[in-house]
């Protein structure tokens, strides 16, 4: 048996939530106005899901998540074919970077503060 995490976080508008997530190859699958949406990257087999929160502040937002991949390849591929998406201040999409521990990570974050970690970890024997 096999399990899936899907992160759920917040948005405090929809549209400018799946506009920003469409550049990076994620589509719409499900939205309910005002409560819930559902964002979709076929590719990569990546949902990501937003509740409605009209509060959420971007310079105050603490909410992340963690994308793996098996291998750095792989995040370093990701990041590649990303390369030339353009991303508008307040968000940010940050270079791949091999950290201490081994793993090469790159992160994005959108325009409400949601921290999007994607990493790879090398195979150990």
């Amino acid at each position: 048996m096999g399990a899936i995490t899907i992160p759920i976080l917040p948005s405090p508008a929809f549209d400018l939530t799946a506009e920003f997530w469409r550049e990076f190859g994620f589509r719409e699958i499900g939205r309910w106005v005002d409560e819930y949406l559902i964002l979709r990257h076929d590719d990569l087999a990546i949902e990501l899901h937003f509740w409605h929160d009209p509060d959420v502040d971007r310079w105050t937002n603490d909410v992340a998540c963690y994308v793996r991949f098996d291998t750095p390849e792989e995040a370093i591929s990701c990041h590649h074919d990303w390369s030339n998406i353009v991303v508008h201040h307040p968000a940010t999409f940050h270079p791949p970077v091999t950290q201490p521990w081994g793993a090469t990570e790159f992160n994005i974050i959108d325009p409400h503060g949601n921290l999007v970690r994607f990493g790879g970890f090398p195979v150990s024997d």
